[in-house]
């Protein structure tokens, strides 16, 4: 969907960091925004960010709407001196009100679409693209229900903000909730396959599972979730050359603990634990075990400056084959914007690493992104700036070593409002 430097499969790390961090530069370093209200629970990996406008006053015995829509163009400089397409992203969001009965009824979406650089090209949508994400959602009384639609791979990072478990996932999701004083009940059905962009060191899988999640919210204190799925799963290698290995079916039961923690302005903590069972359809004396840690800390330091470092641990283990498969992907990003200096600076760095005890995969993968940013404002038109950009990856297959690469990447944009 766009060009990158280097190997796509080679980025994963730092990607996997910088969900967060575009929620940081969207709002200004230092600001103390408010504590969630204590009833409300942590989005699923599925619920979608609604962008709305702000309400207008209006008769409080009526509906009120709210509607927003705005276009984004990457923040990626790789994205956007790219010689062929280049990807905006459209994000729309419409939002219904009737306080007589707190009754609120949602849609959004999010359409990424390619606007060719040659000027006499007429910008249009990449129709196999398709949509980034589709959803409705309804509450009314404590009562809530929605359906969304999601397809968010790497090559759509630096466009879609969403929490990092959101990024690499592709399906449907449907579900209906109550909240019941400080508890919310949630049963949902979906459809998901992660390795969206197709990582050669990493399997692909695609779940079909329903779910059911027990929330609790007690006022400054963090939130808990505690979900049980069961369903079927198909789990397929990759290869390098874009070939699929043979698929293994099976089936699964999981339960996955989570906690959610604001601490005020200056910091705030997501974790999770989960642990998978599963048996081959073909084979059920054949079962694996999965156990998954994250941790994802954003930490807001001084007035400009903020850090989100990420650690994911993944062990599987074979009952049949005694085979064992490690995954660890750790990521950290920085963010200095100092107020009323014009300029800002990122860093971004992440390392993956993916290994099986029959030495079969042995993959590692490291990269480190760092941009600056200044205004130009005062000798230009207001939103000019000039930005530099440069970059190294480097993945080295131990089993395959014709797969290894390395790239770095330079470079220098300059951008004047209104061309």
């Amino acid at each position: 969907m766009a060009s990158f430097a280097g190997p796509t499969w080679g980025q994963s790390a730092p990607l996997f960091a910088l969900a967060s961090v575009r929620a940081i530069a969207e709002v200004p370093v230092g600001s103390a925004g408010p504590r969630p209200d204590a009833m409300s629970f942590v989005p699923s990996h599925f619920e979608g960010l609604t962008a709305e406008s702000p309400s207008v006053l209006e008769d409080p015995k009526l509906p009120q709407v709210t509607t927003s829509v705005s276009d984004k163009e990457p923040t990626d400089l790789r994205l956007l001196v790219a010689t062929e397409e280049r990807w905006r992203l459209i994000e729309f969001g419409a939002t219904a009100t009737w306080h007589p009965l707190t009754a609120k009824l949602a849609a959004f979406g999010q359409l990424p679409y390619a606007s060719p650089n040659l000027p006499e090209t007429m910008v249009g949508f990449d129709s196999t693209s398709g949509p980034a994400s589709l959803g409705v959602k309804g509450e009314v009384e404590g009562f809530e229900a929605g359906a969304q639609y999601r397809s968010v791979g790497k090559r759509l990072e630096r466009l879609v903000g969403a929490p990092p478990p959101l990024k690499d996932r592709e399906g449907y999701q449907i579900w209906v909730a109550q909240r019941m004083g400080l508890f919310k009940l949630r049963l949902s059905d979906s459809e998901l396959t992660d390795n969206v962009d197709r990582n050669p060191a990493l399997p692909r899988i695609t779940k079909d599972q329903s779910a059911v999640t027990a929330a609790v919210a007690v006022p400054e204190w963090p939130v808990f979730e505690v979900t049980y799925a069961s369903g079927d799963s198909t789990r397929v290698r990759l290869r390098p050359q874009g070939q699929e290995g043979h698929p293994e079916r099976s089936e699964f039961d999981s339960l996955t603990g989570s906690t959610y923690y604001y601490g005020g302005p200056g910091w705030e903590v997501t974790a999770s634990a989960a642990f998978t069972q599963s048996r081959h359809t073909q084979r059920p004396h054949d079962e694996t075990a999965t156990t998954s840690q994250d941790l994802s800390l954003t930490l807001r330091l001084l007035d400009a400056l903020s850090a989100v470092p990420t650690l994911s641990l993944t062990q599987e283990r074979s009952a049949g084959s005694a085979l064992r498969s490690d995954t660890g992907t750790a990521g950290l990003t920085l963010f200095y914007a100092p107020a009323a200096r014009g300029w800002s600076a990122s860093t971004f760095g992440g390392y993956t690493s993916t290994r099986t005890s029959d030495s079969s995969i042995n993959a590692r993968s490291l990269s480190l992104t760092g941009a600056l940013t200044y205004a130009l404002g005062q000798w230009l038109p207001p939103r000019s700036t000039v930005s530099i950009e440069g970059g190294y990856d480097h993945y080295v297959d131990v089993v395959l070593p014709q797969s290894s690469s390395s790239a770095v990447s330079g470079f220098v944009l300059l951008r004047i409002a209104g061309f």
